[in-house]
C-alpha cells in the first residue's frame, strides 16, 4: 500500500478517500489500492458534494478536510494510511461507538503507547506473524502518519523507506 500511494503521489494523484474498504487483496494476499472514482470528478465537484460522498470515511479523514481554506494534498492520504496501519495492527475500527463512550483509535493507541502498553493494542491474530521488534515501530509510524498536524506527517516515499528500515532491522 505504501509503495502504491508513493507511486500515485509521484504522479501527482491524491486518492482522497483512502479507507479499509478501498483496499483490495490480490490472489497472493498483496494489498492493492482501489476505487479512484472520485479522483476523476474532483475538479467538477462542489465541496459540499464531495463532503457527502466521503461521509462514510469518518475516522479516515484528515482534520484539514473540515477546513475550507486548507488545500488537500498528498498528506491527506498519508493520514488515511496511518489510520489503516493502526486498524490492521489493532484489529479495531478507526472510531468505535460503545454504549456509553466513543473510542477513537488514534487516541487509544497513543494513550497505550504513552503508558508503555502499546503491545496490549496489537490484534491477537497477528501474534507470531511478524517479528515483535517490528510491531511497535510500525504502530509508532501509523501514529506519526495520522498526526493531527499536516506538516508533521511524512511523505509516502519516506514512509516506504521507514517501513523498509523497520523490516531490515528485524532481519
Amino acid at each position: 500500500m505504501a509503495r502504491g500511494l508513493s507511486y500515485l503521489h509521484e504522479m501527482g494523484i491524491v486518492h482522497y478517500n483512502l479507507k479499509s474498504t478501498k483496499v483490495l487483496l490480490d490472489g497472493s494476499g498483496n494489498p492493492k489500492i482501489g476505487d479512484f472514482g472520485l479522483i476523476q470528478l474532483l475538479p467538477d465537484l462542489d465541496r459540499c458534494v464531495l463532503s457527502s460522498k466521503v461521509q462514510s470515511a469518518l475516522g479516515y479523514m484528515a482534520p484539514e478536510f473540515a477546513c475550507r481554506t486548507v488545500r488537500i494534498t498528498e498528506k491527506y492520504d498519508v493520514y488515511g494510511f496511518g489510520i489503516l496501519v493502526l486498524e490492521v495492527m489493532t484489529g479495531r475500527r478507526p472510531v468505535e461507538y460503545m454504549e456509553d463512550d466513543v473510542v477513537v483509535l488514534c487516541e487509544m493507541v497513543r494513550g497505550a503507547l504513552e503508558e508503555g502498553k502499546a503491545g496490549s493494542c496489537v490484534d491477537g491474530k497477528l501474534q507470531g506473524m511478524f517479528p515483535s521488534e517490528e510491531v511497535i515501530p510500525v504502530i509508532k509510524l501509523g501514529l506519526i502518519c495520522a498526526s493531527q498536524v499536516q506538516s508533521k506527517r511524512p511523505d509516502m516515499s519516506e514512509v516506504v523507506n521507514i517501513l523498509e528500515l523497520i523490516q531490515c532491522s528485524s532481519d
